[in-house]
């Protein structure tokens, strides 16, 4: 099996400054975006942070020892920027969300925390393989609010876990299956704030990973973009029959506002 991944990240039409982070490591693959807060150069390092340490990781072929692996990067990743925060910035709390995806023949598993999603495209229909872990997903999912006042609850940006907040990192996990055919989507809440399920759905199944990756942009900058705007698509393909080796495609979007 083969992989097409295209991303995109932008600061937006309000913000100043990227401080988001994505990662495509081409080895398992393993792809990731970070949403960092705490402002600039709090937010930045946060997410890059995250970036950095697993872009730096050798992963075990084995799909359940590779996920292992992710985890606990991510929670070394949580004590460095508890310290960074208290010896740096007097002690200023910074964090980021995270969500990753390791993908091993028909197999995928991913690993988050915070409202950073990850999406599956499949037979026209969009599953969110991911929980938020923010105040409003709560109530939803308690019957306490309705899905469709969610998005304009006063505190829809307010999240429950994220990497750096506290000592102790409760991270969510899960496995699925992986089908030709699949498009999956990992992203930061400035896209899907901005743009509906349905027209996620849409771009998802365009032709190739690179057509959807632009329509989305181009779907998001068109409005309001108040936050950045980061994702990642991928596609699984079938391999050639004299290729024994996954290979990965990869379609990296604009330098201009891409993070090294």
């Amino acid at each position: 099996m083969e992989w097409q991944i295209a991303t995109q990240t932008h600061r937006g039409n309000v913000r100043r400054f990227n401080e988001d982070a994505l990662l495509v490591d081409k080895q398992f693959p393993l792809l990731m975006i970070a949403d960092g807060m705490g402002g600039h150069e709090a937010g930045d390092v946060a997410s890059r942070m995250l970036a950095e340490e697993l872009g730096a990781l050798e992963l075990p072929p084995d799909l359940y020892d590779a996920l292992a692996r992710v985890q606990a990067s991510i929670q070394h990743s949580n004590g460095s920027m508890i310290e960074y925060g208290q010896r740096r910035l007097n002690g200023q709390t910074i964090g980021s969300t995270v969500v990753a995806m390791l993908a091993d023949g028909d197999t995928g598993a991913c690993v988050w925390a915070g409202d950073s999603r990850l999406y599956r495209a499949r037979a026209n229909r969009l599953e969110q393989l991911t929980r938020d872990h923010s105040y409003v997903a709560e109530l939803v999912r308690a019957g306490q609010l309705s899905p469709e006042d969610a998005a304009g609850h006063p505190s829809s940006n307010v999240i429950t876990r994220a990497v750096g907040a506290a000592l102790e990192l409760r991270l969510d996990s899960d496995t699925f299956d992986i089908r030709i055919g699949d498009t999956f989507l990992l992203c930061s809440d400035g896209l899907y704030n901005e743009v509906s399920e349905g027209e996620l759905l849409e771009a998802m199944l365009a032709r190739d990973v690179w057509q959807s990756s632009h329509q989305l942009l181009n779907l998001c900058l068109g409005r309001a973009a108040r936050d950045n705007v980061s994702f990642i698509i991928g596609r699984p393909i079938p391999a050639a029959e004299d290729d024994l080796d996954a290979t990965l495609t990869y379609y990296p979007g604009s330098e201009d506002d891409t993070l090294p």
